[in-house]
């Protein structure tokens, strides 16, 4: 075998611009680890799905509908990306009670247009900001299925229902590893150390004073 054989091809990134796009996932995630300048910590987050209108790229010999993602912490913080990056989308402020109650999956289906830019090295795209569509603009098609995912309460159907690549990332957090504990419990509890044996000694031959192969004669 040859790795590249196996290895999947890496594609190639989608160019800078701006796109119009329709949001087709919301996924909760779930509580992850992250790392931000040496110090890990756990966060909920929350990744939004878009496709590319008119994009398509090829995966095994089939053109497929060009998509990105971009991952947010779930906070009401006014400074979070979250929370500008939907009013940006929605052309709307809101207050930290109505942004308490808003709900990422009321996002799917609806159209935007999204800012993409490379990373330094120029291998990766990522969504910059998001815009609403111009007035009079129509609102682009879709053609993959639209998701919309919450880990609570938990349903095994509606999580296997998600892709791969989503099931792989919420097996990740911290609510998935206590939702799938497993249930027998393991005692690891040292055993007590045991006393030393102490050696056995034959008496019998102090006692009748001589060596058990010799005959004892009686008077």
């Amino acid at each position: 075998m040859k790795i590249k054989d196996r290895a999947k091809p890496k594609l190639p990134p989608v160019a800078p611009g701006v796109y119009l796009a329709v949001c087709v996932h919301s996924i909760d995630l779930g509580e992850q680890m992250c790392e931000y300048k040496g110090s890990k910590t756990y966060n909920n987050q929350v990744q939004l799905v878009f496709e590319l209108a008119g994009e398509t790229v090829e995966i095994d010999g089939k053109p497929e509908p060009r998509t990105l993602s971009r991952t947010f912490n779930v906070t009401r913080s006014k400074n979070g990306g979250l929370r500008k990056f939907i009013q940006s989308w929605l052309g709307q402020t809101f207050s930290d009670d109505a942004f308490s109650e808003f709900d990422p999956n009321s996002l799917v289906g609806l159209p935007v247009q999204v800012s993409v830019v490379l990373n330094e090295s120029g291998e990766y795209a990522n969504i910059d900001a998001a815009m609403q569509l111009p007035k009079g603009m129509p609102a682009p098609n879709h053609s993959m299925p639209l998701i919309r995912y919450d880990m609570e309460p938990w349903d095994d159907a509606s999580f296997n229902a998600l892709p791969e690549w989503a099931q792989n990332k919420i097996k990740k957090s911290s609510q998935y590893a206590k939702l799938h504990a497993p249930d027998t419990v393991i005692d690891i509890t040292p055993p007590a150390p045991q006393p030393a044996p102490q050696p056995v000694i034959d008496i019998t031959d102090a006692v009748l004073g001589s060596s058990p192969s010799q005959e004892v004669v009686p008077f």
